[in-house]
């Protein structure tokens, strides 16, 4: 059993068939076979049918599908969101309220220095708890309960007992450097525009890898409608070896003549081998993208691809202006270097700040107790018996401040530089609209040539062919037109090829390049 070439319309299938019968030698008698005269083996599943692997047949869709769902390169890159989505959890815990305690414990003695000052031994024990919290102002709000209790002996001076209770409440403001929401949040919205960049970044790799799945989808194809192509040449040049044996036999030409249509053959089985070998690479390529090789198994399937080749272009092609426009608003690179502005200008603002001087606004408020019992304590603190309350400014400013300038000028610098950066980028993502409008204008007018290439070149090599059976042309003739018919054919198919892959760069310059719904 060998594989031959199933002539289908869009893909080059292959099915098991008996061998093609050589033609007879003469009246009752074949001639001796020879490796030319051997059936036409066109193995594009060869592979597969020896070793019994199983064949995956898939369309484009399911291959972006495919691509978008197991690509390890993706499943690597979708971590980067997640980890800024982290950051930003870190920087709004700066808000996060604290709670803190402590206890103590110290005993003390006093040597006797005179009648007045006997002998004292002091044991404490005092606690703290508190809670404090920042507010987007940049101002800490601390609240303080701090309970002691003290035992003297050894001196009539001091009560025997003593427990304090004491509340205290203090609120510091910055007035200057430090001051004010858009300051205090610099960091949750650093964080915020740098998690919709890693989303962002994230997505263009993605359309980098759906856009590398269509290129190499679409290859895979040509190399096997290309493998087609040059089977039915190897058809033409084997049909002409056998007429040329036919003649020679009733010596109508001289046995030598065989050897320009054995070379010719030659020829086309070394174009066949090369064929075969990049079906083979291209499927490879695509493998690798759609599952990226994590599995020992995914090199054992032969892959199809199912969707259709032949390529009617449409009548109108969409404008530059129209494209360019969808694209400053979809594409992820720009919707990242927009962040990373975003980024760029809050640092600003933070180094604007800095350069300020420090103002600080202390207020606080307390209230005590000191009885002899704790809970009589406590009353008089939280009966707030004796209050106590105060106001305090706080000044700081480092000779010369060069640090803090240097830091907004660094800032200032790299503003501009991000800035410059996004408009370089739109400057590119037209010119590349540009380029993918333009080569599907092309694309369109070599296709509908190169249709007339192919019909031209199959009337010549039919008119060839008839001329050398009346002796009327030569067999390099015929090859000729054989090698046109094959170039011809083999460029449509590359335009075909490269009109598809250009619609998904068009696509891909847009920013609009998607995984289609199933």
């Amino acid at each position: 059993m060998l594989v031959a070439v199933a002539m289908g319309p869009g893909t080059a299938e292959v099915a098991a068939q008996d061998p093609v019968p050589v033609p007879p030698g003469g009246a009752g008698q074949d001639p001796a076979p020879k490796p030319q005269d051997a059936p036409i083996a066109i193995p594009i599943d060869v592979e597969a049918e020896k070793r019994g692997l199983p064949i995956r047949q898939f369309t484009l869709a399911e291959a972006l599908r495919v691509g978008r769902a197991n690509n390890v390169g993706l499943r690597a890159a979708e971590l980067v969101p997640q980890q800024a989505s982290q950051r930003l959890v870190e920087a709004e815990a700066f808000f996060n309220p604290e709670f803190y305690g402590g206890l103590g414990y110290g005993e003390s003695n006093s040597p006797t220095r005179n009648q007045f000052s006997p002998e004292v031994k002091r044991v404490s024990a005092d606690a703290t708890l508190g809670w404090r919290q920042r507010v987007a102002t940049g101002g800490l709000f601390d609240l303080a309960y701090e309970p002691a209790k003290l035992t003297t002996s050894g001196s009539t001076a001091f009560f025997p007992k003593l427990y304090t209770s004491v509340w205290t409440a203090t609120y510091t403001q910055p007035l200057l450097r430090g001051a004010g929401t858009d300051y205090n949040m610099a960091a949750i919205d650093s964080a915020r525009y740098a998690q919709a960049g890693a989303e962002q970044g994230f997505e263009r790799q993605v359309q980098d890898t759906l856009f590398a799945i269509v290129t190499a989808y679409w290859e895979l194809a040509f190399a096997r409608d290309n493998y087609r192509v040059v089977g039915e040449a190897l058809l033409v040049a084997r049909e002409q070896l056998r007429i040329t044996e036919e003649r020679i036999r009733v010596q109508e030409l001289a046995p030598r003549d065989r050897i320009a249509d054995e070379a010719e053959v030659a020829r086309r089985l070394e174009e066949l081998i090369i064929a075969e070998n990049q079906i083979r690479s291209r499927e490879d390529d695509l493998r690798r993208l759609l599952l990226g090789g994590q599995q020992e198994q995914v090199w054992h399937f032969n892959l199809r691809p199912t969707s259709e080749l032949t390529v009617e272009p449409p009548e109108k092609l969409p404008s530059f202006e129209e494209c360019a426009k969808v694209a400053w608003d979809q594409r992820p690179d720009l919707k990242a270097l927009r962040s990373e502005v975003s980024v760029a200008e809050v640092n600003l603002t933070v180094a604007d700040r800095d350069v300020l001087p420090g103002l600080d606004l202390v207020g606080s408020y307390g209230t005590d107790g000191a009885e002899d019992s704790f809970w009589s304590a406590w009353d008089d603190a939280l009966g707030q018996e004796y209050p106590d309350w105060g106001l305090r400014l706080q000044f700081s400013i480092p000779i010369g401040n060069q640090a803090a300038r240097a830091r907004r000028q660094s800032a200032s610098l790299e503003l501009e530089r991000v800035r410059r950066n996004l408009y370089a980028a739109m400057l590119d993502v037209d010119k590349q609209v540009r380029d993918a409008v333009r080569q599907l204008e092309t694309l369109t007018q070599s296709i509908t040539a190169s249709r007339v290439s192919v019909r031209l070149a199959e009337s010549n090599l039919e008119t060839e062919q008839v001329k050398l059976r009346v002796g009327s042309s030569t067999v390099f003739e015929v090859q000729r037109r054989n090698q046109e018919l094959r170039e011809a054919r083999s460029r449509l198919l590359r335009y075909q090829v490269d009109f598809h892959v250009a619609t998904g760069r068009l696509d891909y310059a847009k920013g609009t390049l998607r995984v289609p719904a199933p």
